[in-house]
């Protein structure tokens, strides 16, 4: 049985782990994870990062409630974010107040990401601030150093590994780098994450930009205007392949790349380009997927 999810134009409805990072305040404790309920400020953080996929967000604000109630208002500002309607329904429907885990406003958790904060050594904490040193401080050193300090406390984790990747494509151009980390992160049973854009038309005259995830048995597609969402499972991948360079020509865009389903009736073709417009970021996907 097939497991698509074919391009539409108005699809109602990316590496949950660092989601919860973003989303909401980590704890203590470096080997689980339980936060306060999703701020409006980190959600938007969130959906603006295009990072994460749509159900990640959801799954996270039905476990842990929002602390806003939602309004026409926020709803807009929401949708200007990024968010797609499964989004906005959580948070409707999950509205929690000012419910918290019962840590104190002193708790040294809440100084993460801030000035004069002290650091801690746990996981959570290690990568959190990560996102802080490469997101608003755009510092990619420091961004790599915490990372490389959580690896080290939990080897096991994909999280870390999830945002090397990302640092060292999109920040530091290091592809190698970059497909090391990711596949680390796909075995652990996370994900990688790689700004595309896709194909309407064969020729890339009309297109749009979103977030391609690979997953260790799937594949999935969210534009960023939320026109758009592919899903498919590795086995419906008849064959992934870069296009040939009169295509590539032709299509005036660098690197493009399609996806061949395999379908009971016909196959389908999906096309894509990495926003790079580099091959090689498109033989580093077609590695990943592993067709």
């Amino acid at each position: 049985m097939i497991d698509l999810k074919h391009f539409n134009r108005r699809c109602s409805l990316v590496l949950g782990g660092l989601l919860f990072l973003l989303l909401i305040v980590p704890t203590d404790a470096p080997a689980q994870y339980k936060g306060d309920v999703v701020k409006r400020d980190r959600l938007i953080q969130v959906l603006r990062s295009k990072r994460f996929q749509s159900r990640d967000i959801v799954q996270i604000i039905k476990e842990s409630g929002v602390d806003f109630k939602s309004t026409q208002a926020i709803e807009n500002e929401l949708v200007a974010a990024g968010a797609r309607p499964p989004v906005l329904d959580a948070v409707r429907t999950n509205y929690r107040g000012g419910e918290s885990s019962g840590r104190g406003k002193n708790n040294a958790a809440s100084t993460i990401g801030k000035s004069g904060g002290a650091p801690l050594n746990t996981y959570n904490a290690l990568v959190d601030q990560a996102v802080d040193a490469y997101d608003i401080k755009k510092d990619r050193q420091a961004a790599n150093e915490f990372l490389q300090r959580a690896v080290i406390l939990q080897s096991a984790n994909p999280r870390a590994y999830q945002f090397l990747g990302f640092l060292n494509l999109y920040g530091n151009r290091n592809f190698d780098e970059a497909e090391r980390y990711w596949k680390d992160a796909i075995r652990l049973g996370g994900s990688a994450v790689l700004r595309v854009t896709h194909d309407h038309n064969g020729m890339f005259l009309s297109s749009c930009q979103g977030s391609l995830y690979i997953a260790k048995n799937t594949v999935r597609f969210e534009a960023d205007n939320n026109d758009h969402t592919f899903e498919t499972s590795d086995r419906n991948i008849k064959k992934i392949e870069v296009n040939s360079r009169f295509k590539r020509l032709v299509q005036l865009k660098g690197g493009s790349f399609k996806i061949v389903l395999e379908r009971e009736d016909d196959t389908a073709k999906f096309s894509f380009a990495p926003l790079s417009g580099k091959t090689d970021e498109s033989k580093m996907i077609i590695r990943l997927i592993g067709k």
